[in-house]
């Protein structure tokens, strides 16, 4: 089956992110040491420490952290299984958001790369592998896939497109925020967040664009 010219952004999406996401995990775990860039970044952040960003981020980590976002999932995919009595959109959130955190934890293991000294860490201690950031893979994820279905049923395509990019936006400023609120931490490098905002995009764009195509199988099944 061709895939549709509006839908093909979402694969193409997802095979972009999913290579670039392999391609940082092979570059780190070929290297197995923090990388040129993760250094300078580490010892930025340790020469400028604050109690008010130390908190906010500490609070921040804790409170979107990978058990919120599994919890988050479930609740939004009820909601929306009930709203819409059909599997669609509950099984994108769900596989975008579970698909994330399983990927990433399964990565961190295939890896095995060493999280910044224990004396670094600012809201440990935690040893368990680095490479990629949970925190920023399941809340990517669960965030961009919740923009891209929650505006997919709007009737004008301008006011859709309008509250997408909106959503979108949001989505990137707080998968930013957590990387940033990570390695200020000191509980991951900068590569980490890196590459678990990769996996959470590919994870959102590839569970949308499997949805899309159930759907559009589902008449010639039954035809």
């Amino acid at each position: 089956m061709q895939i549709p010219p509006r839908r093909r952004p979402r694969i193409v999406g997802a095979v972009a992110s999913a290579s670039a996401f392999v391609v940082v995990a092979i570059a780190v775990a070929i290297v197995a040491r923090p990388l040129h860039d993760d250094r300078v970044v580490i010892r930025f952040v340790r020469r400028h420490p604050s109690d008010w960003l130390i908190d906010l981020a500490s609070g921040y980590s804790t409170v979107a952290g990978p058990v919120t976002i599994v919890v988050l999932a479930c609740v939004g995919a009820l909601v929306l299984a009930v709203r819409d009595r059909a599997i669609g959109r509950p099984a994108a959130v769900i596989g975008a958001a579970w698909g994330a955190v399983a990927v990433s934890e399964i990565v961190k293991r295939v890896v095995d790369r060493p999280r910044p000294p224990v004396g670094w860490q600012l809201d440990g201690p935690e040893a368990t592998p680095a490479f990629p950031s949970t925190h920023v893979a399941g809340l990517t994820a669960l965030l961009l896939v919740a923009a891209l279905v929650t505006t997919a049923g709007k009737s004008h395509p301008n006011g859709r497109s309008r509250a997408r990019a909106v959503l979108v936006a949001a989505t990137a400023c707080a998968a930013l925020g957590m990387g940033a609120a990570r390695v200020y931490l000191c509980m991951n490098w900068a590569s980490d967040a890196v590459g678990g905002l990769l996996l959470g995009v590919a994870a959102a764009l590839c569970a949308v664009w499997s949805v899309d195509q159930m759907v559009l199988r589902a008449p010639e099944q039954t035809a």
